[in-house]
């Protein structure tokens, strides 16, 4: 061929010629992958320091390798440009490194609220305090004498439990229960004083059996005569509380003996107590049901009373089998009582708040032509109150919510609760609501860690000195508790005002659970109580100002018994609930739908102005020093994990629990709690934790996808089937991998056994 002049530039390297290796081995996934990574790295860069951008623009058809410099990324924040990045980097980097390059990663890329706030407190004049719905009456008509209590048992109770005048149920119950000896169904609001509603008709009509004859309590009732009463409740703790009262209302009645079979002690110490008589038994439902198979001496043919509180709770945990043998065990045993002035038939009385299906149906079990007691609507409000609604939130309940982004949940909570306690005898006592056990492990170990970032170098050496001194004092309150359940809360406290912190789940023991309830209830300094629902229900934690839920409720009734852990008899109380942007946000309607009012009392609080009055200080401040502070404190946080493998491990199953608890809503509110739209990597960063979702892994808990196709896979090479070329090698190691991953799982077996998967109560 002539040569017409044309000049070829080819550039041909010295691996040319170098033939490619063939991937044997593995799936096809894997030959693809370990493919792309040979032909990326087959291109080689070479660096020049010419950074004229002119050979860009110029054409290559050859694709020789154009030399150009290319800047190590970085982040990009808010209103850079690529170009303005490449000239500023390098100046970036001699200069000492500040802080504000993190406050991208915490407060840049959040998603927004989808509803704007609604500005309606200006519109009209300034809301008055609402009159408390639960509180005593105070008209002076209606005494406890009036009511039909002996005298003797109203002196009691003004003189020795300070109680002045009942509530509007209390006056509704008292009375239907003393003059008739029906089956009665109590419903009423949270706070209201149901325990007193049932357990003063109960004594007064136990004291006048006492007295039938001639006036001597001697010939009358005494622990010899038999089992009267049963009263029934769904928790441990609930139960406790419940004998606590009763216990308080006989010390006016002395021969009266009262106890409790719950559980989380030895039976025989049980069958003990029942062996030597008892007039009231509480019980849980589940040891009720076994003493009655199995212990011979508790006698239930004088039971003449059985109470069910909080029944919609008793059916929701499961006892509907246990409640109908019991009853039914209840109607084989009974006698004719050889006491005179004691009723032929048995009276059953229901409590519960709501009047749902499930209610509905313990009272087909255990309910015959009751009677439905509710309290006066004049003696609660002028309004009246819908049947369908059912349950209320106490009207002097200031409750408010915050719509905050999944990254910024953690450092929001620390910030409120640092304002809370910022000033000594603004709040006694708070209690935090969490979805699940792992989930309060995480955060007790968060707020009572000792590397606590000060603000000030100057501070830090402050609190040392003063921390030096009220060391001794801080020991005697915090260490009495052994099991590590109460301890210095160092991430909210001041030196002018320590907060003490406490934990509480259904995963501990039942000895410290009580000990733990016992010690946050007698605590007169400021104390927080972090727990899941196992505290929601029923229990009466004096001087409770505050409820934050961290995480919501799985239910709006379950919403509604939290809160109503403050505000109670009349007492003005706070509730404050977190929700993330987007769909969460429909749950305000929810909220709305507990007031009478229609909502109108409840307030939104801006996420912002929380973290600028907990790290700030001034909501009003233009600066930008909030942000660095709450950034630091998050950095130091994850800091403090990476550093301590128990701790990281912690967060992890905190994380992954908090996944799966958030996945067991119920069905009519899982629309606003869709676990699709729930960002995973923003909400690893609530749990002080840096890797991605799919790098955390936790040994004992359900394995991923891929985990579960790597041991099918190594038992089925361990199964005899030949393998491929290039696989003798990794075949052991595979096999020795999943073997050991079996022994993990179950070893955690036998370390979580009686725990549910997701560790919820």
């Amino acid at each position: 061929m002539a040569d017409d002049g044309l000049l070829l530039n080819f550039a041909i390297s010295d691996d040319f010629a170098k033939p490619e290796p063939k991937l044997k081995g593995g799936t096809w996934r894997d030959r693809l992958s370990a493919k792309k990574i040979a032909q990326h790295r087959k291109k080689p860069r070479t660096e020049n320091s010419n950074n004229d951008g002119s050979n860009r623009q110029v054409a290559n058809p050859n694709r020789i390798q154009v030399p150009a410099t290319r800047p190590a990324k970085r982040q990009r924040t808010d209103g850079d440009s690529d170009h303005q990045g490449h000239q500023q980097h390098h100046k970036q980097q001699n200069q000492h490194q500040h802080p504000r390059q993190f406050v991208s990663s915490l407060f840049s890329k959040n998603p927004t609220p989808r509803n704007v706030e609604e500005k309606e407190e200006g519109d009209g004049e300034p809301m008055e305090d609402a009159k408390p719905t639960n509180a005593p009456l105070i008209d002076g008509l209606d005494t406890f004498t009036n009511l039909g209590l002996s005298p003797n048992l109203a002196a009691h109770l003004l003189t020795k439990l300070e109680v002045k005048a009942p509530t509007g149920i209390q006056k509704a119950s008292i009375t239907q229960l003393l003059k008739e000896d029906s089956d009665a169904f109590i419903q009423a609001e949270t706070g209201s004083g149901k325990t007193l509603a049932y357990l003063l008709p109960l004594v007064q009509r136990i004291m006048a059996l006492s007295k039938s004859k001639e006036g001597m309590a001697d010939n009358g009732v005494h622990r010899d005569s038999g089992l009267f009463a049963i009263v029934l409740a769904p928790t441990r703790e609930l139960c406790k509380q419940i004998s606590v009262v009763l216990e308080s209302l006989l010390r006016c009645a002395h021969w009266i003996v009262a106890g409790t079979v719950i559980g989380g002690e030895k039976k025989k110490s049980e069958k003990a107590r029942l062996r030597k008589g008892l007039n009231i038994l509480v019980a849980t439902p589940g040891r009720l049901a076994d003493h009655l198979e199995n212990t011979q001496v508790l006698d239930v043919s004088n039971v003449r009373w059985l109470v069910l509180d909080e029944g919609d709770r008793l059916m929701e945990l499961g006892f509907e089998k246990e409640l109908q043998g019991i009853i039914e065990k209840l109607n084989a045993r009974q006698r004719p009582s050889r006491i005179p002035g004691i009723p032929a038939n048995r009276t059953t009385v229901l409590c519960s708040a709501t009047l749902k299906m499930n209610v509905q149906k313990l009272g087909e079990i255990s309910l015959k032509d009751a009677v439905h007691i509710k309290a006066d609507p004049a003696d609660e409000d002028d309004e009246k109150r819908d049947d369908d609604a059912g349950f209320r939130v106490p009207a002097q309940l200031k409750q408010s919510y915050a719509i905050v982004a999944a990254k910024l949940r953690l450092v929001t909570l620390t910030a409120y609760l640092k304002r809370t306690f910022m000033r000594k005898g603004s709040v006694m006592k708070a209690i935090v609501f969490v979805s699940c056990a792992d989930s309060v492990d995480f955060h007790f170990e968060v707020f009572t860690r000792r590397q606590q970032l000060g603000e000030n170098k100057e501070e830090e050496e402050e609190e040392k000195r003063d921390s030096e001194e009220e060391d001794e004092d801080e020991k005697k309150k915090t260490e009495p508790s052994p099991h590590g359940t109460i301890a210095h809360a160092t991430a909210f406290s001041s030196t002018s005002n320590p907060v003490t912190l406490h934990k509480l789940h259904g995963s501990l023991p039942q000895h410290v659970r009580t000990a733990t309830l016992n010690s946050f209830a007698r605590n007169r300094d400021p104390s927080v109580l972090v727990c899941t629902d196992v505290a929601s229900r029923g229990l009466d934690l004096p001087n409770v100002d505050l409820v934050i839920e961290y995480d919501p409720a799985f239910s709006a009734d379950d919403h509604t018994h939290r809160i109503g852990r403050t505000a109670r008899l009349g007492r003005d109380g706070r509730a404050l609930i977190f929700l993330m942007p987007g769909c969460e946000e429909n749950y305000v309607e929810v909220l709305k739908r507990g007031y009478r009012d229609g909502g109108k009392a409840l307030t939104r609080t801006n996420a912002e102005d929380i973290l600028k009055r907990g790290f700030g200080g001034n909501v009003q401040s233009a600066s930008k020093n909030w942000e660095e502070k709450a950034t630091d404190w998050q950095m130091d946080l994850e800091r403090w994990a990476v550093d301590n493998p128990e701790y990281l491990e912690m967060a992890r199953r905190g994380y992954q629990s908090h996944i799966r608890a958030y996945a067991t809503h119920i069905a009519n509110e899982r629309s606003m709690f869709n676990i699709k739209e729930l960002h995973l990597g923003h909400l690893a960063k609530a749990f002080a934790l840096r890797d991605r979702p799919s790098k955390i892994n936790v040994p004992g808990l359900r394995p991923g996808q891929d985990d579960a196709k790597k041991d099918y896979k190594a038992e089925r090479n361990q199964s005899g089937k030949k393998r491929k070329a290039g696989r003798d090698d990794d075949g052991p190691s595979n096999n020795d991998s999943a073997s050991a991953a079996q022994k993990m799982r179950a070893k955690m077996r036998e370390h979580m056994a009686g725990a549910s998967e997701f560790n919820l109560a």
